[in-house]
């Protein structure tokens, strides 16, 4: 049987999209720089000039909504303190050694953080096996076994041990009392420090670097669960925030994207924002309007992964993916592009697919009706007032964490284009515009007039 040209090509493009390979490093050939800004905008180059200036423990908070690339460019930024002189960086990832449910505490992260960073420097472009010579990583793993009383845990290969022992091991942590907890964290940042220390002497260095990646995944399941959730993370990285300062270090935490909309932390810690892809104008100059140059950077993503692509699909339809997902590079690629190639296949006479095809107006109207049910009708007024005010200006204290909810399932995206600005993912548009200011849900109103007219 002979296989038509063209479903070869979907066949190649699907591969590569449902093979994500995640966090890129900037010298990756898929890696499309100024993504997000470039100037003033480009956040990445500012945080690494702030560090490259500032000496001693320091403290930064590093943000972005899941799909706008934030692990690829904190990866951008280690290699940016890499290349300046006498400096020393590394990335962990705490979730791979909890899971993004846990409900996290200040004691937890320390320790998770301590064991990723031992981790770290055992691999091969760090200490190497060598690590495990060095005294603090003999004590650490000695005062992990007898004051912890965690006794399963081999230091350069924790995380696997660590994640499939993690409830039975943070159950044991809360059940010490306060006197404990708090010497307990004191000793997890004092061995930090004197990884720190070692890593100086080795490397022959004057700063060194942890970048903490991962922790704006961190959620709750349920309204109660996401409320506590949200209630932990403004604890810990507000409240609790002098206890993240290591000693020796200068760290960057990332945090969930509402943390500096729903706190006042930026004014205590340094925080940068990387927003999504800018591909709508500002809404100053015209409101939901696409962004050429935005949509522009979305076909260069596409052509470093696949040349061939315009024989799939036209760059206009591309373009009209790209605005629906407002910026959100996994929603394109993953969902939508996907879909599209995959009614490709029975439209092969069709390809490459227009704007106007009803592939395109049926992908976006399936996600459309999935992400519209993500959000519950008492939601409605509240999003509507982000949507129009494009900001935050909340009625009550009490639906911050439902305003954390937005921000985790992409329901509310923040941009930058020369300002900060906020408006809703654009598949909520077509809902919240209907219904308005009063948050009323004519749908409902609609078929309960059609029942009682029947």
């Amino acid at each position: 049987m002979t296989i038509d040209p063209r479903e070869v090509l979907l066949d190649e493009l699907a591969t590569i999209l449902q093979n994500d390979p995640g966090a890129l490093d900037a010298t990756d050939s898929r890696y499309v720089p100024g993504l997000h800004g470039t100037g003033a905008e480009d956040v990445v180059l500012t945080l690494a000039r702030s560090i490259r200036r500032t000496t001693g423990s320091q403290l930064y908070y590093f943000s972005g909504q899941r799909g706008t690339g934030k692990s690829t460019e904190l990866r951008r930024l280690a290699v940016e303190l890499n290349g300046l002189p006498r400096t020393k960086a590394f990335v962990v990832d705490v979730l791979e050694y909890i899971g993004e449910s846990h409900p996290i505490r200040t004691i937890d992260l320390l320790l998770v953080t301590a064991l990723a960073f031992a981790d770290r420097l055992s691999a091969g472009d760090a200490f190497g096996a060598d690590f495990r010579s060095e005294s603090v990583a003999s004590r650490f793993g000695q005062w992990l076994q007898s004051d912890v009383q965690i006794t399963s845990l081999t230091l350069g290969g924790a995380k696997a041990e660590f994640k499939r022992l993690q409830q039975s091991i943070l159950q044991h942590i809360r059940d010490f009392d306060l006197a404990r907890e708090e010497r307990t964290m004191a000793q997890c940042r004092e061995y930090i420090r004197e990884m720190a220390v070692a890593v100086r002497q080795r490397f022959q260095v004057d700063k060194v670097v942890l970048l903490v990646d991962s922790l704006e995944r961190l959620r709750g399941v349920g309204d109660d669960a996401a409320a506590d959730m949200f209630n932990r993370v403004v604890k810990l990285f507000d409240a609790d925030r002098d206890h993240l300062r290591l000693p020796e270090l200068q760290v960057v935490y990332a945090v969930p994207p509402y943390l500096p909309y729903l706190t006042n932390v930026g004014q205590y810690v340094s925080l940068s924002m990387l927003a999504s892809v800018r591909v709508c104008e500002p809404p100053a100059k015209a409101r939901r309007q696409a962004r050429e140059q935005g949509l522009q950077t979305m076909r260069r993503v596409l052509e470093k992964r696949f040349e061939r692509w315009v024989e799939l699909i036209s760059p206009e339809a591309l373009d009209l993916l790209a605005l629906r997902s407002g910026g959100d590079l996994r929603q394109l690629l993953r969902r939508f592009l996907l879909d599209a190639l995959d009614q490709g296949y029975f439209a092969l006479d069709r390809l490459p697919l227009q704007a106007d095809d009803p592939i395109i107006a049926m992908v976006i109207d399936k996600h459309r009706v999935e992400f519209e049910s993500m959000v519950t009708r008492d939601e409605y007024a509240l999003l509507h007032g982000i949507g129009a005010e494009n900001a935050l200006d909340l009625p009550k204290r009490s639906d911050w964490p439902t305003v954390a909810r937005f921000f985790d399932i992409r329901a509310v995206l923040n941009y930058r284009n020369g300002v900060e600005w906020l408006d809703l993912n654009p598949l909520l548009w077509p809902l919240i515009d209907k219904v308005g200011a009063s948050g009323h849900d004519v749908r409902a109103a609609a078929s309960d007039t059609g029942t009682a007219a029947a």
